[in-house]
């Protein structure tokens, strides 16, 4: 017979949360947030081709850049907010309240198609969390 202790303790409790359903709401915004990483990053690669090739200055950049951090920051306080146990109603919340006020930056008048392109799907994909969480 075993002592008493080992069949208690045996088994460690678990004290992880259940991940939401593959199309709830919170994990369809979590794949928007993957989009939006992946969108940023790509507009300050362009950025930096642009730049390299004396087609966007070097100003510009910068505040491309210091705008990308600030975006990717935001990235991580929307997946942050979605991946707590709480209710979607308070998760809906913070992730709206993360987005007030967030958008492009603004750049010099003469902004190449390619880094348009690049900052006009930022945009969108800002609308579409936007619209994940005010559904």
């Amino acid at each position: 017979m075993l002592p008493a202790g080992i069949i208690l303790t045996g088994c460690p409790q678990s004290t992880s949360t259940t991940p939401a359903p593959p199309n709830s709401p919170q994990t369809q915004a979590l794949n928007l947030t993957r989009a939006l990483s992946d969108a940023v990053n790509a507009a300050v690669r362009t950025g930096i081709t642009l730049r390299d090739q004396g087609k966007f200055s070097q100003a510009d950049n910068l505040t491309l850049q210091t705008w990308a951090k600030s975006a990717i920051a935001l990235d991580d306080q929307i997946a942050s907010a979605l991946g707590t146990g709480e209710s979607w109603t308070v998760q809906r919340g913070k992730v709206l309240a993360l987005l007030v006020g967030f958008q492009p930056p603004s750049l010099g008048a003469n902004i190449d198609a390619s880094l348009q392109a690049a900052l006009t799907l930022v945009n969108q994909l800002i609308g579409q969390i936007r619209g994940q969480v005010t559904v």
